[in-house]
């Protein structure tokens, strides 16, 4: 959402002419119009919630979310806060069950979807994309990756997963398969509100990652090594399995008469 409020001379964004004044429609005006009726009202996307690429620092807009524009208090005509599904792009499947679920508080058979204090729908974003992901089990072993083309932990080449409120990665991206961490690539922080300015520039290691990543080291270390030498014992079948004549299960059958 543009702010008009500064545009000068001319408009930032418009949808049609007015047929009184032949002027531009602005998309805040077409907002102003249809919110306050609305029964719902749902922002799809980390653009259309938080402002995004569009309202990063030193854009001449002034860019924000529909929850800056309207208020962060707004309710609609059906009760309803701002239901916010971020993501850039939106994961399809969030989008859909988000506003099924919505459909079905309107009918009547579902209660209002459970929002965080971000208006973001609890539980797909509850949880953290390093809860998720693929690479996890990495991070815990202290065995990291630096580069691209490795499969383990990508905290040391930018991946912001371990603080980012996500569930692509479990979830996948189409029909189950993908999502940014699991196919190779980092987590950029696409769907939290302080994207892009507060996780910028990519691919250099966040804040935190150097001491995190230092502190769990020597625990790593030692899990992988104890975990390496269960690896090796369980790796072996158990001596009775043999083509010989006497049986050495340790089988007796003293509970017979």
């Amino acid at each position: 959402m543009p702010n008009e409020n500064i545009n000068g001379d001319g408009y930032w964004t418009s949808f049609g002419n007015d047929p009184s004044t032949g002027q531009p429609l602005t998309l805040n005006s077409w907002i102003d119009r249809l919110a306050p009726r609305a029964w719902a009202v749902v922002a799809i996307g980390t653009c259309a919630t938080y402002g995004g690429i569009h309202a990063m620092a030193g854009n001449p807009t002034g860019c924000m979310g529909l929850a800056d524009y309207l208020g962060w208090d707004f309710r609609s005509t059906g009760g309803l806060p701002i239901v916010n599904v971020p993501g850039c792009p939106v994961q399809p499947d969030n989008f859909m069950e988000t506003l099924t679920w919505v459909l079905h508080h309107a009918a009547g058979s579902a209660p209002p979807p459970p929002l965080d204090e971000l208006l973001r729908p609890q539980w797909l974003f509850g949880k953290t994309v390093h809860e998720g992901c693929d690479r996890g089990s990495y991070y815990e072993q202290g065995d990291f990756a630096h580069d691209y083309n490795s499969p383990k932990c990508q905290v040391k080449v930018g991946c912001w997963g371990p603080v980012v409120n996500c569930n692509v990665p479990k979830r996948g991206w189409m029909r189950g398969i993908g999502g940014c961490p699991n196919v190779g690539g980092i987590c950029i922080a696409c769907t939290m509100p302080g994207f892009p300015d507060k996780f910028m520039p990519f691919m250099d290691m966040p804040p935190g990652g150097g001491l995190s990543s230092m502190l769990i080291k020597p625990y790593g270390a030692f899990i992988r090594r104890m975990r390496g030498i269960t690896n090796h014992t369980v790796n072996r079948e158990p001596r009775w399995r043999h083509n010989r004549e006497a049986l050495t299960t340790g089988y007796d059958p003293r509970w017979r008469p």
